[in-house]
């Protein structure tokens, strides 16, 4: 199994809160999973290009702008189960992470990472409990269509830098646990939430206009039920 983690914290990796809990998410991860592969990529430095809502999205498989931010997306795709992970900036995730999901649109639209799990990861100077960051990043790995388990928020006054046997540590712990799980058998983890939009909904729904407006999706989704009704086959062969 392959793991990704993308975070968006500015900060220097050892006063960052967010890589610090990433970290210790990793060693957790490693001890519970060996076999597993965990990459992690920080957004800060990356070459991501603001959207600018041009569409060609919408009704193609792809973006106008080739950089950072399609590698990473290509990743994703690639990957087993992904984690974003944000420090909480006024009641959000901060601006790095906005405009990475700005430019993540597509996997909305087709909800492109079904079958696969994920968790959302925020944290918090605040010493109450404040996981919004973490409660929109769930929302947007629901679209997604990701098998998306409950939030991990870490919130304290200073910087957390004790994963062990405290709140914090047994809290991340908590979250991974049902990573994991959800990683294992995402069809158990499937949420109950309606995020995005189901192409495949609309298409059947509204023939002419989604024809018009996704041109190719029509072709996508078609190799997609080939694909899974082949996979289906194999299976029951075996």
């Amino acid at each position: 199994m392959k793991i990704l983690a993308i975070h968006s914290s500015p900060r220097p990796r050892n006063l960052s809160h967010t890589a610090v809990m990433l970290e210790a998410s990793r060693a957790y991860l490693t001890e519970q999973r060996p076999a597993w592969r965990y990459e992690e990529t920080a957004l800060w430095n990356l070459d991501i290009t603001t959207c600018d809502g041009n569409g060609r999205c919408f009704r193609r498989d792809g973006c106008t702008f080739v950089d950072d931010a399609e590698t990473l997306i290509d990743a994703m795709l690639a990957a087993d189960g992904v984690i974003l992970a944000s420090p909480n900036y006024c009641a959000n995730v901060n601006s790095t992470m906005m405009r990475f999901i700005e430019r993540t649109t597509r996997l909305s639209h087709r909800q492109l990472l079904a079958g696969k799990g994920a968790l959302a990861m925020s944290t918090s100077a605040s010493p109450f409990d404040a996981p919004y960051a973490a409660e929109y990043l769930r929302r947007v790995l629901g679209s997604y269509g990701a098998s998306v388990v409950d939030v991990c928020n870490i919130g304290s006054p200073m910087i957390v830098f004790d994963y062990g046997d405290t709140a914090p540590g047994k809290a991340m712990r908590a979250s991974l646990d049902a990573f994991i799980s959800a990683v294992e058998s995402p069809s158990e983890h499937v949420p109950a939430e309606t995020f995005g939009v189901d192409i495949r909904r609309s298409l059947r729904e509204h023939p002419d206009v989604a024809k018009r407006l996704f041109r190719s999706d029509e072709r996508y989704f078609a190799e997609q039920d080939r694909t899974t009704k082949e996979r289906a086959t194999d299976d029951a062969s075996h």
